[in-house]
């Protein structure tokens, strides 16, 4: 009996030293690697440039809807007058999908607040990316520090290197400074403490008589003449027949960052003065003929929106032409260079390029025989750059020059003499 309860004794101190024993711990996870930081800082930046992408996408359709429900309002009332004024602004933005201060109006008040509504949406949904920007890029920059700390305690001198210069490509990021500028420029200032002052009695003021002086008029806008070209302001542009608004595109997103310091509008117009036109009849065929050189016209708006344009800066325009025949064979005619005057927040100014000048061959009859040849005009690359050479804002138009947008000034080049290649 004692024997089998030793054995029970026994067997049960096993089966407690068995439950007892711990279980294995799970392998500890890998420390994430340069590449792995790498590609989710990647990703988050990726994610949130779509967010806002997406976010400016509403906030401008909900502009156009209110644009839609203004003219459907004043159609109700049968004020023609500011219909128009709705209508034009509604083309014009659908076009550009911006409003610079050139496209401001005053009337109707109701098309203002929405212009000023838009406006401000625009701001808080940069300012907003700017802040999202800044946060991913300061955790980026702590994981990257953590990690090149932990590779030299490891004595791993190329691994520790190579996050170094991750992180020299971080700071260096102009998307990156560009967002710290915006978000710092809205942070508010912290007030100063001053030291308490015990105010001095109340003295009782002398009656003074009013003094009626005439209301202080504005200073007139005035043109500016920088070499040979004139800018000109608001409402003081010299008429051009038929404008066509140019629908300009930013290459990438970090490059839409501009737009919160920047925009600029373009427009085309054409110059028949040496184009020849002929209408003819032959039997019971009517014959339209054209042939000459068209003359495209730039008309490039400037507007600064929160930070001034220096004088001295840069505007380039690659001006692109295309075959008429095959409407292919795309290519660069001229880089045209204007010195822009200061531009301080809140100014636009507008200038007329020289522009390019094109041959054309068009002949039509009603029998449905259709021949033309020479160019036209296709589109154009617009860049804006400080007296330093820094790239400030550059768009194009149409999306397919994206492709050509470099980001460099592009060297000043001469229109070869037109002719009909």
């Amino acid at each position: 009996m004692r024997a089998i309860l030793l054995c029970l004794a026994m067997l049960m101190m096993a089966s407690v030293a068995q439950g007892q024993t711990a279980a294995p711990r799970p392998a500890a996870a890998a420390a994430p690697t340069l590449a792995d930081l790498k590609k989710q800082f990647e990703m988050a930046m990726r994610d949130a440039q779509k967010a806002q992408r997406e976010g400016l996408k509403a906030v401008r359709q909900g502009y156009a809807d209110a644009l839609t429900k203004l003219q459907t309002d004043l159609q109700a009332k049968g004020e023609m007058q500011t219909v128009l004024i709705v209508r034009e602004e509604k083309t014009r933005f659908e076009a550009a999908g911006e409003i610079p201060a050139a496209a401001l109006v005053t009337e109707p008040a109701a098309l203002r607040k929405a212009q000023d509504a838009l406006n401000d949406n625009l701001q808080r949904a940069q300012l907003a990316q700017a802040q999202k920007i800044v946060a991913l890029s300061e955790k980026y920059m702590q994981q990257l520090a953590q990690l090149q700390g932990a590779l030299t305690a490891k004595k791993d001198v190329e691994g520790a290197k190579a996050v170094g210069e991750e992180t020299d490509r971080l700071l260096g990021n102009n998307v990156i400074r560009e967002a710290l500028a915006q978000a710092k420029a809205a942070k508010p200032a912290t007030p100063e403490k001053t030291a308490t002052v015990t105010p001095p009695a109340p003295v009782k003021p002398e009656p003074v008589k009013p003094e009626v002086t005439a209301p202080v008029k504005p200073p007139e806008a005035k043109v500016v003449e920088v070499g040979d070209y004139k800018f000109y302001p608001l409402g003081k542009e010299p008429a051009a027949k038929d404008l066509r608004d140019q629908r300009l595109e930013f290459a990438t997103a970090e490059r839409r960052n501009a737009a919160y310091f920047y925009s600029m509008t373009a427009k085309i117009y054409f110059d028949k003065a040496k184009l020849n036109h002929e209408h003819r009849t032959i039997y019971d065929s009517t014959i339209r003929e054209e042939s000459g050189t068209l003359a495209s016209v730039s008309r490039i708006t400037l507007a600064s929106r929160n930070k001034d344009i220096p004088e001295g800066s840069k505007l380039v325009i690659q001006y692109y032409s295309r075959n008429m025949a095959r409407g292919t064979d795309v290519r660069e005619e001229r880089v045209e260079h204007i010195k822009t005057p200061a531009i301080v927040r809140g100014q636009s100014l507008t200038v007329d390029g020289e522009g390019i000048a094109l041959y054309k061959y068009d002949y039509r009859s009603t029998y449905g025989y259709h021949e033309k040849s020479g160019r036209e005009y296709y589109g154009m690359i617009i860049s804006l750059f400080d007296p330093d050479g820094k790239l400030l804002i550059q768009q194009c138009t149409p999306s397919s020059l994206v492709k050509n947008c470099e980001g460099t000034m592009a060297a000043e080049k001469a229109q070869a003499r037109p002719g009909k290649n």
